[in-house]
């Protein structure tokens, strides 16, 4: 009888940081693969619809369960209570640095039934979500200027990874959150990293909010971004839609991606720059159809769960599942209208989750826990 084993979040990020570039490329296309297959086969029909229970003592817990040929499971997701004062503050401004810390486990079990690992949840769901951003941030032909919203786990793996893959490329990444301190906190911790880690020559600086001249600095920082990563839990746009107009008219477009808003009352994204993203000049369509469209990772999820997508009125068909545009790369590799948009467009990625990533997620990093020799090895669990 094969063993189950237990992952900690220290062993887990321990995996995670270590990996060489040739191995987050292999995990993301782990990733891309599971994406594939959510939007273009039967597997969708498979996996059950997650669930979020609130409770009157402010408590939300996320329940989502998955399945596959080989494998079933589920991960809970633990959002703590926050008090009325913190509520408050999280929709003055983009991200609470108070927000308690997100918890939970991740669970597989084979097909039989029979556990094959307990994970701890907080480092591969941070890892996984932001490796999914890194899908079409990888298709994009320019990266020299990032813009972060937000200073937590999210943050720092968007920017670990976006190092990893093209750090040679990035020449400046500029941090946005409500804590100044948390966000120096992260750009030391960065330059760190970096040190030892892709020694790039990119430039790490952050925006203080208090400052007079703040609106004036973060339309100016996105005028000039080639990418932008939204991270927060917020409650309210991080930004108004003009302040990228003026890039999009001149320059066709950068890419934006946001992985914070997974509620109807969260919001990171102005609903005016996602109908931007279907009216641009660059304005693509992989689906047909007139206009352009935003990509997603599940079309029917994110219509009722991310705020941005429910204020703006953007009709199914122009919305875009990532898996649809892997497999359109793959089949139609030619079309040199989807490698431009791709490549050189505007180009908004909205993520909500699937649960198919966490099971890919977390059968990879079982895999390399056992390479690596690491974890807890339970007999007849």
């Amino acid at each position: 009888m094969e063993n189950c084993t237990v992952l900690g979040d220290k062993i887990v990020q321990e995996i995670l940081i270590s990996l060489s570039k040739d191995e987050i490329c292999e995990f993301l296309n782990t990733l891309a693969t599971s994406l594939l297959s959510f939007s273009t086969s039967d597997e969708r029909s498979f996996q059950p619809e997650p669930a979020v229970v609130a409770r009157s003592n402010g408590v939300k817990t996320l329940f989502r369960a998955f399945t596959s040929p080989e494998y079933v499971g589920t991960k809970i997701i633990v959002d703590p209570s926050t008090s009325r004062e913190q509520t408050d503050s999280l929709q003055e401004n983009t991200t609470n640095a108070n927000k308690p810390t997100l918890h939970g486990l991740l669970i597989l079990c084979n097909k039989d039934g029979l556990p094959r690992g307990i994970i701890n949840a907080d480092e591969i769901t941070a890892h996984r979500t932001s490796l999914s951003v890194m899908i079409p941030f990888s298709w994009r032909e320019r990266t020299a200027k990032i813009v972060v919203f937000g200073a937590g786990k999210q943050a720092l793996w968007h920017i670990r990874l976006a190092l990893a893959l093209r750090g040679d490329e990035i020449k400046q990444i500029t941090i946005v959150n409500r804590s100044a301190e948390r966000s120096r906190s992260l750009v030391s911790q960065i330059r760190e990293e970096n040190q030892s880690r892709w020694k790039s020559s990119v430039q790490l600086d952050s925006l203080d909010i208090t400052d007079a001249e703040f609106q004036r600095q973060l339309e100016d920082v996105l005028a000039t971004a080639h990418v932008v990563f939204c991270t927060t839990p917020s409650k309210v746009p991080l930004f108004p839609a003009r302040f990228l107009r003026r890039q999009l008219s001149e320059t066709g477009g950068c890419y934006v991606s946001s992985i914070g808003s997974w509620q109807p009352s969260m919001i990171e994204l102005d609903p005016e720059l996602l109908r931007d993203a279907v009216t641009s000049n660059s304005a693509y369509n992989p689906r047909g159809g007139a206009g352009g469209a935003v990509i997603v990772d599940d079309r029917e999820v994110a219509r009722t769960s991310s705020g941005e997508l429910i204020q703006s009125q953007l009709k199914p068909e122009q919305l875009v599942e990532v898996g649809e545009v892997i497999n359109l790369k793959d089949d139609r590799s030619d079309n040199e209208q989807l490698e431009n948009w791709l490549g050189k467009g505007f180009v908004i990625y909205k993520s909500v989750g699937v649960s198919m990533t966490d099971l890919a997620a977390g059968t990879a990093i079982l895999s390399l826990a056992s390479r690596r020799g690491k974890g807890l090895s339970v007999q007849d669990f």
